[in-house]
Formats: C-alpha cells, structure tokens, sequence
C-alpha cells in the first residue's frame, strides 16, 4: 500500500556502490549540521542565527505569514509550539541530493515536545536548498507509522525500502522561487477557495497560491487586504467532470473583525460554473468602512 503522508515527504532512491555510499555518508554529515545550526538557533531564540541557517525562500515565507498576521517579527518565530526534534537518536534511511536540492529521511520515535504520552515511531524528512554553494534547512515533514505498520516493519527489517521507489520521493532538483515580501496588512484576511472542474491560478495583490484543481481549500491571504481596491487575478481552464459532477468557481473572503467574539465579515462573493470560463478573470476587491461594518 502507498504510504499516506501527513504533509508530502519528497525523498530518493537508495545507492549501494562503494563511491556512492561514501558520497552520501559526506552529503549527510553537512546537511545534518545545517540542520543543527538551525535548531541551535531555535533552541536560543536567536534571530541573527536563524535567518543565516535557513534558506532565503523559508525565511520569507515565514515571515511573510507572521506579518500577515500583524504578529511581531522575527519575535514570533521563536513561539512555535513544538520542539525542533534531535535526530541523534534517529535511523537514518538515507541522504540524497539532486541540483540544489537535498533531504534527509530518518525513522524512530521523533520527539517534537508536545506533552506526555507515547511517541510514535515516524520517518522524519528533513530538507535543505543549496544557496551559493552551501546547505541550508529548509523545512521538515512528518509520516506517521501509527496506522502503516508495513512500512515501520520494512525498515526495521532492514534491506531496500520499496517505498523510496513512488515518484514523490524523489528531490525536485529545483528550489521554489523566493516569494514577494509582503506589507503589513490592513485587514487580517482568510479565503475559502472552491475550484471544482477547474483549474486555477489565484494571485492576490501580486502573491501566487498554487495552482488548485478540482479541490476546496482554506487560504490564509498574504499580505491580508487593504483599504480600497485589492487586485485578484484568477487563470482559469476548465477540465473535465463526471456526468454527476458539479463545475463550481467560488471565492469568499473573510476579514477578522479584530474584536474579541465577533465573526469574521464576509467583505467578497464570487461564483461561477460556466463550462466555457477560460482564460485570465481579473476582479476587485473593494474595502470600505461600510462593507466592513455590514459584510455581504
């Protein structure tokens, strides 16, 4: 059975060659103490350290969600609520790099301090960026064993991993582009997004989400919204649906009223389902005093 992942795990294929196990043994001695400068600087709350262990696209990205959040920056990095984990206890499955991008996958019980009880035996995915020559964290995924026990056992039986062999573990060669930094938000914003028989690209004052097809998702929206006009800009193409299938392009965006036991304020509604919708939609978003007093 595939393995099922609380978040995607990218990993590789297993090298046997003498040269190549060599090759690896050095490739994950630096990608671990990259790992470990960054958890050291997590575990001192260093900001100066943080930002000079993680990659430029992690950092932005975080930072982009904490100040969208009106939270304090870099402050608010350090109050995570779990621990970043010591691997020096864990198995490690393998080290794998491909263009500028590498990982490292573990399995044990990885200890993330989030109370008492039982720690699950898990595989760990730690992943780095090469940035002008040298390996950065990136970020790191969890596979909980809890309800695969095939796979804890296919490990501790030692031998090759037929797991490593699905697509998804395979490093993308490529790191994604570094995100625009965003400004503080007027408005902390959230949208639900529903592209049912269709594929669409969102981009919200100039910031990409990915591309959603045939799915409904929640979004935290970067950088929120303004006061005034707000750009959305929708590249739709329709795909196919079932004979019962249900087409449905819809966008509702919710602004938090910032006042303790007040909903959120519908402040923007649209939908559509038209088979022949293709192409670039561009909408606005207007906030006003009035429509954040009464919503829609």
């Amino acid at each position: 059975m595939k393995p099922a992942f609380c978040l995607l795990i990218p990993a590789c294929i297993l090298v046997l060659c003498p040269a190549a196990v060599a090759q690896d043994a050095a490739l994950a001695s630096q990608l671990a103490r990259a790992y470990g400068a960054w958890r050291a600087a997590m575990q001192s709350g260093d900001a100066k350290a943080w930002a000079a262990a993680i990659t430029m696209h992690r950092q932005v990205t975080t930072r982009n969600l904490i100040v969208s959040q009106r939270k304090n920056w870099p402050a608010a990095v350090f109050e995570v609520p779990l621990d970043p984990p010591d691997i020096s206890s864990l198995r490690l499955l393998e080290a794998d790099a491909v263009g500028e991008t590498a990982h490292l996958l573990f399995f044990g019980r990885v200890d993330m301090g989030g109370g008492p009880g039982v720690i699950p035996e898990s595989v760990l995915m730690l992943k780095f960026f090469n940035e002008r020559g040298t390996w950065k964290f990136d970020s790191s995924k969890l596979l909980r064993l809890d309800d695969q026990p095939e796979i804890a056992q296919q490990i501790k039986a030692g031998g090759r991993l037929d797991f490593l062999d699905y697509p998804e573990f395979t490093p993308p060669g490529k790191s994604p582009p570094v995100p625009k930094i965003c400004g503080i938000p007027d408005h902390v914003t959230g949208c639900t997004f529903q592209s049912l028989g269709y594929q669409t690209r969102m981009i919200i004052n100039g910031h990409d989400y990915p591309v959603m097809t045939d799915h409904a998702e929640k979004i935290f929206v970067i950088g929120g919204l303004k006061n005034g006009a707000n750009e959305i800009i929708l590249e739709v193409k329709p795909v196919e649906i079932p004979p019962e299938g249900i087409r449905l392009l819809q966008l509702d965006f919710f602004v938090l009223a910032g006042k303790e036991g007040r909903q959120p304020v519908r402040v923007f509604h649209y939908e559509k389902n038209d088979p022949n919708l293709t192409g670039t939609q561009r909408l606005t978003l207007t906030i006003t005093p009035e429509i954040l007093s009464k919503g829609l």
